[in-house]
């Protein structure tokens, strides 16, 4: 019988700490979706600012991001971000509706999580 009530006690413990573990500051899928809005907006007027650009940045304007979801973060090898697995759903005026699971390298800015090389 005790058996029965001592494994809850160690599978909440061991979720807990694994719920500790995952937000020791990892970005948020908020955070997420901030830096890739972010960094879209930053491409776009680089691509606008460009010699004939104009009709580049246009279409990148358009690019809208749905949703974006993390799917779980580790520290980088350096230490000095995270890699996050990322779920995103975007919608552009030249491939339509996408959805896609990619790995980017967040690290944390003086303006917050930015999408590094």
């Amino acid at each position: 019988m005790r058996k029965i009530h001592f494994a809850p006690f160690w599978l909440s413990a061991a979720l807990g700490l694994a719920l500790t573990a995952c937000s020791q500051g990892a970005p948020s899928s908020g955070d997420i979706e901030q830096a890739l809005k972010s960094g879209m907006a930053k491409a776009t007027a680089q691509a606008s600012a460009m010699e004939g650009g104009a009709q580049l940045g246009a279409a990148m304007a358009k690019v809208d991001i749905k949703s974006v979801k993390n799917l779980g973060c580790t520290k980088d090898e350096a230490d000095s971000g995270f890699k996050c697995n990322v779920e995103t759903e975007v919608n552009t005026p030249f491939a339509g509706a996408q959805k896609s699971t990619r790995m980017l390298h967040l690290i944390k800015g003086r303006d917050g999580w930015q999408i590094a090389p």
